[in-house]
């Protein structure tokens, strides 16, 4: 146990070093691009540093809060919620700052002559500037909407990228704790046939083979359907709680299901009955097996 703790500590420090670099790397982008003529244009970069500050800000929030906080917990319409309010509340402040950055900058052209010895003319600040001045610059510029669309689009990315990484560590870590509790078994010279353990509701739950009715596949989540009426959801594929189930006593008959052999309580057409009076479909590919099943077991 102390050494998975210190594993486990071991791979978060390696994670935050990792996210660290990641970040500093997209920070050090705007002073690498934001060159002219040897002069770093320092306003430009700061703009930029908000940008990516608010993305941060939203990619740190959705690791660390909202996926440990809901996403793990199944309660996805929270989480989506959390991420709609969230991602566009950030952004606002973002713009807001870019726009108190930006005007706090010096819009005024350069002196010019007004004659022989006469001191320079400065336009203030204050002062509209003439027309035609920066007009190009205003029409490449994109509108505060557009500005803020893409930006949302950008924070969406960069969101999806982290919860993607959560799931897939999550999926890894229960998978590495579920073969870990099987050796355990094993090397206690225990029948793993007997027992299987899965991850539900962020703890390991052993359950007994012989009290499963069927499992039922729902996208990357599994439920496994108990005698007592008890259902028991967790993150895994069918096909990895296959290849840990006895073959002799479970059968896939269809995609998206797995029977108990010994629970089946009448067969008609390409309909099994189990327990409970369920009834569960037989899927074309899988015919051909279970009708041997049942050839094998069939008195005359």
């Amino acid at each position: 146990m102390q050494n998975g703790t210190t594993t486990r500590l071991n791979f978060k420090l390696l994670e935050s070093i990792i996210f660290i670099v990641l970040w500093l790397g997209v920070f050090l982008i705007p002073v690498l691009t934001n060159r002219t003529m040897g002069v770093v244009l320092w306003d430009k970069i700061l703009t930029s540093w908000i940008q990516i500050g608010a993305f941060l800000c939203l990619f740190i929030i959705n690791i660390y809060i909202l996926v440990p906080l809901f996403l793990h917990k199944k309660q996805y319409l929270r989480y989506i919620l959390s991420i709609v309010v969230l991602a566009p509340m950030v952004l606002c402040i973002s713009q807001y700052a870019e726009k108190f950055n930006k005007n706090s900058e010096i819009t005024a052209m350069p002196p010019m002559e007004i004659g022989p010895d006469m001191p320079p003319m400065e336009l203030s600040k204050d002062m509209p500037p003439p027309v035609g001045y920066r007009l190009q610059q205003k029409n490449i510029r994109p509108s505060a909407e557009l500005q803020f669309l893409q930006s949302f689009a950008i924070a969406l990315l960069v969101i999806g990228t982290g919860t993607a990484y959560k799931v897939i560590l999550l999926w890894i870590r229960e998978e590495q704790e579920r073969k870990q509790l099987q050796e355990t078994l094993q090397s206690a010279n225990m029948n793993v046939n007997d027992y299987i353990f899965v991850k539900a509701d962020y703890k390991m739950v052993k359950i007994k083979t012989s009290d499963i009715l069927y499992i039922e596949s729902a996208n990357e989540y599994i439920k496994i359907y108990l005698e007592k009426g008890e259902t028991i959801t967790t993150f895994m594929r069918l096909k990895n709680i296959e290849s840990t189930l006895p073959t002799g006593k479970f059968m896939r008959v269809q995609r998206s299901f797995i029977v108990n052999l010994e629970k089946i309580i009448a067969v008609e057409k390409n309909r099994i009955f189990i327990e409970h009076k369920k009834s569960i479909p037989i899927g074309e590919q899988y015919k051909e097996g279970f009708q041997q099943y049942l050839g094998k077991n069939f008195i005359k």
